[in-house]
């Protein structure tokens, strides 16, 4: 759990550290969106994140690159490293600060800085985020919070058959017939890191919904050519290929 490190009021339930989502600054506009993190968990980002935000032509490649900015955007963050994100249900001790739950439609948006004072001594300790086009979350500042060890014995660790659960089967379309958020956030993750494995060599992509999907990108970002370099796919349900890829897709 994590505890105001001005007080030591306990800030959070007990929860256990998991992978930051794919999809975690990835919404959809004019969308609500439900909790980033599930119960009892929560992630780090290593990047920074939140305000303050400089505009991209005022930053300039170089120093974007410095904040883990690759390509341009509209705005780079200068915020904090380190942020702590958890789903509000297991956020405790928390008031919302008045005059910083600023927002652009139906909830709150983190412009203005952390929202969330401790409630035991009233220092900004995290900010809350909810608003259209962004998952629901409380981001821990990492310089207002410590962390304490809740006393309960630590979960297994995860495993394939947590894949298999509901709230992991994400379609890949929305009922509206829109792309998943989720699934274009974790397509682009999965393309990139392709990219980098088989450096700048040829692909041959397994026959079927990853050479759908995956196809296009690979014909525009890789050579074609000879010595390419095998791909296959690992997970729930799925044997083992033979021979063994040269890059495993999970």
């Amino acid at each position: 759990m994590f505890a105001c490190a001005g007080c030591g009021t306990e800030l959070t339930a007990p929860v256990s550290r998991v992978a930051l989502p794919v999809h975690a600054h990835h919404g959809g506009w004019e969308e609500l969106h439900p909790p980033l993190m599930e119960p009892a968990t929560y992630a780090v980002d290593p990047r920074p994140t939140g305000p303050p935000w400089r505009l991209w032509e005022e930053v300039g490649e170089d120093a974007a690159a410095r904040q883990g900015v690759y390509a341009p955007v509209y705005s780079v963050s200068f915020g904090a490293r380190n942020r702590i994100v958890l789903a509000p249900g297991d956020s405790r001790s928390m008031a919302l600060i008045p005059e910083k739950c600023e927002g652009y439609c139906r909830g709150v948006d983190g412009r203005a800085g952390p929202n969330l004072a401790c409630e035991g001594c009233g220092r900004a300790v995290a900010t809350r985020m909810d608003d259209c086009g962004l998952w629901q979350t409380v981001w821990l500042e990492p310089g207002a919070v410590v962390r304490r060890p809740s006393g309960l014995p630590a979960g297994p660790p995860p495993d394939w058959d947590d894949l298999e659960r509901t709230e992991h089967r994400v379609p890949p379309v929305e009922p509206d017939g829109s792309w998943s958020r989720r699934w274009e956030a974790a397509l682009g993750v999965a393309l990139a890191h392709l990219v980098a494995a088989v450096e700048d060599r040829p692909v041959i992509l397994p026959a079927g919904p990853v050479t759908e999907l995956l196809g296009h990108a690979v014909a525009r970002y890789l050579p074609a050519g000879p010595d390419a370099r095998t791909v296959g796919l690992a997970g729930p349900g799925i044997r083992t290929p033979r021979p063994r890829p040269d890059v495993i897709l999970v």
